[in-house]
């Protein structure tokens, strides 16, 4: 009986109780440097129902702990088997409530745990791991992440004395911001195991392509001695093993590297992945959210350049250090050599790359200031395709293409200094050794295959250095990438709040005297309090002070001055702790690019085809929905294409109310309907049997009349900015 027989048959009769989930997150938190506590696990299992789901439960616990779980399916062994050599562990629930995790990559198969009441570790082979997932008895499958893996390298985790500030217009939000160059050692510091064996592999590479020198040094030795046959195929075949060896090990390197490149995307993406749907609004107020979004591209700048760097630059490095001792070996004035060559070549970095990273980061900087008027030039047609704009989007274009230009040239002129002495040295370093070599040789203190050793160890070293200037520019180009994926690293996120199991049927909400502080307006409103079940209306000429106050019960804003509650928790610590079940919200077009479903129901659990239907029923929009070539698997673009707007208003209201929220805020969306439309809708937003309170933001009276009350918002008089 195998590992995983044994865990079915030892969890046949018992469920997954508290200390077994928490064995079970313990090592999935090994892989991922988590370390769990049993209080957490206490805290979320208490709240739940007797007989809840086990991926909720699971789910439930691993988000207490700070982890991200979601059931998958794999195609194939090779997909999980890879998944988890990139550092994301899986868990394999066969039979009753029984798991395996694995955790990591073995030859062709997986170091595996099965939780049971005896924990037990074994090796998966990948036949097995295949037939358990074409198993008959459907295993579930589940992946795990870290929620915000990048939160290390972000500056809201750094000492402020090692921050520094940054002069970058599109980020003013940010004004404290970590350096990129530490940030991208502390990026390194998570694949520290494998950046340490890409540095041993090259380090024994560099030693084994020593045998080229010395090979070349006694062949040379060997033939002023003589013509000798045996002692040349001697040498061949020593120096094709040694080469052979190396190039394997190069070979180990691309492949760890490559394995580094992939960590390194899933860890940012699944970083952001997390803290964009928990970002604090109050730092985005200021930017532009499509266009911050675009530095994730940058994202491949820093795999490309990290490949460089720990495959070209580390093997240079070192190299240049292994070549550089074996000349000292060989005479003291090339060990005096060797010290002024290493000096000058230090100096060639450090000294002439002053200027390099601020000046790529300014280079940066300007390229998305175009790709930004481009993108806007593109999204508003009204008014630079048939509004006159269009001489202005070029004359733009053209000015920021000039601003551009200049921030190449002064980027181009730190690496073309450098492009220039490291040729210069190439040319004089030769030239120096063979003239040093060739006294050493004429006063016998140098043997003739020393001097050629000599020099083609030298040649490699400072041939490989005025090669690497150009690819200095690599370097830049990464510190640019990290400053600008580093600024979405830094964006604040919400703290995670759980409200627990609420009664059944609408809540009230309630709020003090509210502020809202704008930089050019202000806005006063009163205390206030809707009862449970309420159909209220906010209406006045105070336009965004409404909105404001709608967006702030939705948890998408805060006052300046003043309390929002909602079932007696602050409003934000409501909306964000319930997955949608509490408040829902329907204000301005959010369409995102996928299909109808997904649109509606983001994945919540508990909402199911039947309930889709009903809602699209009951809006009027059904019928829309099937006159899609796939229904409600059918794919919208991002402004909600091939929808119209009309239908668009229909499918965000779909949105709120699909999970049943027990408090809905609708922002001023109904007044973008005609009446009639109003009038249907209507009908099943105030059933006496919604379960839920409703707050509409109107400047319409027919819809204002059609609620229980109504509170006014006046405009605030002579406010004090």
């Amino acid at each position: 009986m195998t590992e995983i027989d044994n865990a079915d048959a030892s969890n046949e009769e018992a469920a997954f109780d508290e200390q077994q989930m928490h064995e079970l997150l313990t090592q999935i938190g090994l892989p991922l440097g988590i370390t769990i506590d049993l209080s957490d696990v206490h805290a979320a299992e208490s709240i739940q129902p007797p007989g809840t789901d086990f991926f909720v439960r699971l789910r439930s616990s691993g988000q207490q702990a700070g982890l991200f779980i979601d059931e998958v399916s794999f195609g194939s062994e090779q997909e999980a088997i890879e998944l988890v050599r990139a550092g994301t562990p899986v868990i394999l629930v066969t039979g009753t409530n029984s798991c395996v995790v694995l955790q990591n990559p073995l030859g062709r198969g997986i170091e595996a745990t099965a939780i049971t009441k005896n924990t037990k570790t074994f090796y998966l082979s990948g036949r097995k791991l295949r037939k358990m997932l074409r198993s008959p008895s459907a295993t579930r499958t589940f992946i795990v992440n870290k929620e915000l893996e990048c939160d290390l390298i972000s500056s809201a985790n750094v000492n402020r004395f090692d921050q520094a500030s940054i002069d970058d217009d599109h980020h003013d939000s940010h004004s404290i911001h970590m350096k990129p160059l530490p940030r991208f050692i502390g990026l390194l510091e998570m694949d520290r195991r494998d950046i340490g064996s890409v540095i041993l592999f090259a380090f024994v590479s560099g030693v084994l392509s020593l045998a080229t020198p010395l090979a070349v040094e006694s062949l040379v030795n060997v033939v002023s001695w003589g013509t000798y046959l045996q002692p040349l195929i001697i040498l061949g075949l020593m120096l094709l093993t040694c080469l052979g060896l190396a190039g394997i090990l190069k070979v180990l390197q691309t492949f760890v590297v490559e394995i580094i490149q992939r960590r390194q995307f899933v860890r940012i993406i699944s970083d952001l992945a997390h803290r964009f749907p928990r970002a604090a609004q109050e730092s985005l107020v200021a930017e532009h959210r499509r266009e911050l979004a675009n530095r994730v591209f940058d994202i491949m700048t820093i795999q490309k350049a990290t490949a460089v760097l720990l495959l070209d630059g580390v093997s240079i490095v070192l190299t240049t250090i292994i070549g550089l001792v074996l000349l000292a070996f060989y005479h003291p004035f090339l060990l005096g050599f060797d010290i002024l060559l290493v000096i000058t070549m230090v100096a060639t970095v450090w000294l002439l790359g002053q200027g390099g990273i601020r000046t790529s980061i300014a280079e940066s900087i300007t390229k998305y200031k175009v790709a930004h008027w481009l993108q806007d030039v593109l999204a508003f047609p009204t008014v630079f395709k048939t509004g006159g704009g269009e001489s202005l989007a070029v004359s733009r274009a053209n000015q920021l293409t000039a601003e551009y230009i200049v921030a190449r040239q002064r980027q181009f002129r730190v690496v073309i200094r450098q492009v220039i002495f490291a040729v210069g040295l190439q040319v004089i370093a030769s030239t120096a050794l063979l003239a040093l070599g060739g006294w050493l040789v004429i006063e016998g203190q140098l043997t003739l295959g020393q001097l050629v050793a000599s020099e083609l160890v030298v040649t490699v070293v400072v041939g490989a250095f005025a090669k690497a200037g150009k690819s200095l520019e690599k370097f830049y180009d990464l510190m640019a990438g990290i400053d600008k994926v580093g600024h979405l690293l830094d964006i604040k996120t919400d703290h995670r709040h759980n409200v627990g199991p609420l009664s059944d049927g609408p809540i009230e909400a309630s709020w003090t005297d509210l502020i809202f502080r704008r930089p050019t307006s202000e806005s006063r409103l009163p205390a206030s309090k809707i009862a449970a079940g309420d159909r209220v209306a906010v209406i006045g000429g105070d336009i965004d002070g409404c909105s404001d106050l709608a967006k702030t019960l939705a948890g998408l804003a805060e006052p300046t001055v003043g309390l929002v509650q909602v079932a007696g928790f602050d409003a934000l610590q409501a909306a964000t702790g319930s997955d949608g079940q509490l408040i829902g919200y329907a204000g301005d077009r959010q369409i995102f690019h996928g299909t109808v479903r997904e649109n509606i129901d983001l994945g919540r659990s508990g909402i199911g085809h039947h309930r889709l239907r009903e809602v699209l029923k009951n809006l009027g929009l059904a019928d829309a929905v099937q006159h899609l070539d796939e229904g409600l698997e059918s794919t919208l673009q991002t402004d909600g294409y091939p929808m119209t707007q009309s239908q668009v208003d229909l499918l965000t209201l779909a949105r709120a109310i699909a999970p049943r929220p027990k408090l809905l805020v609708i922002n001023g969306l109904l007044d973008r309907m005609d009446s009639q439309r109003v009038s249907r809708v209507w009908e099943h937003l105030s059933d006496p049997d919604a379960p839920w309170t409703l707050v509409v933001i109107t400047h319409r009276e027919d819809i204002a009349d059609r609620c229980d009350n109504k509170i006014t918002v006046r405009p605030t008089e002579n406010p004090t900015l």
